[in-house]
């Protein structure tokens, strides 16, 4: 009898001890460096913007944010791999809208949306369909008459299948009865070597990436409600005739599934500051990079909303059933 109550005693002391063991680690966190992993190339656009964030982010976690780049499939290559990650806080990932919800919709991924914790969003970037500046395709009217007198010869590159550049291709072959090549890559920084290297006719890419190209690219449409103040002399798929195209990646930082919330609490009280400092500000706008800042709830009803929008959206362009 003696021999049971000290047993008992012993796991009573060893729960409480692994409690306040957990508690404390909670507490110190973060006490070393967070690894961001990136599913896109450097020099991509959520490439240069997450190290625009790593450069601040000392200053807000106390800690240095280290960019891991693990690029492939449009993205999910390295949503695959954060699918399989401790959630202890110490390995966070930057996710792009729509591809997130999208990629599990239609292909066979490691990860689904319940993978991701969201954060903070940090960041909205149009669709701009765009062709080399010498190129005889002047406008959008250009591109779609192209199509329609050689359908299925015209490419278009992009960052991947069932990534937001990806659905703009497959709204306006819908919308404008035209049938295109489209040629996916493993990220936009492929996409965009491939339009200057003549390889592909044309790009659905994003604003930020265009913004940066300057001159040596002629922007042809954007996939937003209007024009944008970064870009304004580019013309709206809208105003030319496409109001159903509308289109943008949202780009944010978000734990693993099972983080426990205190560290999340943490995170996004220190990434929301970060978001407001100026000098940081300036960088991202340097960069062509619009923000579009949300809370942890803001981004979950965001993600809930377009969840719904996205499975209409490919169930009529007969993606899925």
């Amino acid at each position: 009898m003696k021999n049971i109550f000290w047993l008992i005693v012993f796991f009573i002391g060893l729960v409480f001890l692994t409690g306040c063991n957990s508690n404390s680690s909670v507490d110190k966190y973060p006490d070393k460096s967070i690894q961001l992993v990136v599913a896109y190339s450097p020099g991509a656009a959520t490439d240069t913007q997450a190290r625009i964030i790593a450069k601040y982010a000392k200053k807000y976690l106390g800690q240095e944010m280290v960019i891991v780049n693990k690029p492939g499939g449009g993205g999910q290559v390295g949503w695959n791999y954060f699918s399989s990650v401790k959630p202890d806080g110490y390995i966070l990932s930057a996710y792009n809208l729509p591809h997130i919800i999208t990629q599990p919709m239609v292909g066979d991924t490691s990860y689904d949306l319940e993978t991701f914790e969201p954060i903070v969003n940090w960041g909205g970037d149009p669709t701009v369909f765009a062709v080399r500046s010498d190129s005889q395709i002047k406008t959008l009217d250009d591109l779609i008459r192209e199509a329609r007198q050689s359908p299925g010869t015209m490419t278009i590159g992009n960052a991947g299948k069932f990534v937001g550049q990806h659905l703009a291709i497959l709204l306006l072959e819908n919308t404008a009865e035209i049938e295109v090549e489209d040629v996916p890559f493993k990220g936009s920084s492929e996409a965009i070597s491939s339009l200057l290297g003549g390889h592909t006719d044309v790009l659905a890419g994003n604003l930020s990436d265009i913004y940066r190209l300057g001159s040596e690219v002629r922007p042809l449409a954007i996939a937003a409600e209007e024009r944008h103040p970064f870009a304004p002399d580019i013309p709206t798929f809208k105003e030319l005739g496409f109001p159903q195209i509308i289109m943008s990646t949202d780009r944010g930082i978000a734990a693993r599934e099972g983080t426990p919330e205190e560290i999340i609490k943490k995170l996004e009280k220190a990434f929301l500051k970060l978001l407001e400092d100026q000098d940081f500000l300036k960088e991202m706008e340097k960069a062509g990079a619009d923000t579009l800042i949300l809370d942890r709830q803001q981004v979950k009803k965001e993600i809930e909303q377009r969840s719904k929008n996205y499975k209409e959206l490919l169930e009529s362009i007969n993606v899925v059933n």
